[in-house]
């Protein structure tokens, strides 16, 4: 029984980790999508994108909650969009 306690809390408490990222990210101004990147039978990588002036950044919804923190925390430590815009402005 407290295998289970402590996984679920383990499961909870990264549940807020993701959630405090996601709002870091809103702040930046990069909107996360959780979608299934598959087309044609492909899996595709995802990652962080431009599209009509907002930054987007695709993951994979079939990824773990740690897996999902680790890809979020990456662009948010490393990948500032105003900084790395490559059209001169």
């Amino acid at each position: 029984m407290e295998v289970e306690k402590k996984e679920r809390l383990s499961s909870s408490s990264l549940e807020d980790r993701l959630s405090d990222l996601e709002e870091e990210a809103a702040q930046r101004q990069i909107h996360v999508h959780y979608d299934l990147l598959e087309a044609a039978g492909l899996k595709l990588k995802g990652g962080i994108c431009k599209i009509n002036g907002e930054y987007h950044l695709f993951i994979d919804r079939r990824k773990s909650i740690a897996d999902k923190i680790d890809i979020l925390q990456d662009h948010l430590d490393h990948a500032n969009p105003e900084e790395s815009t490559t059209d001169g402005t």
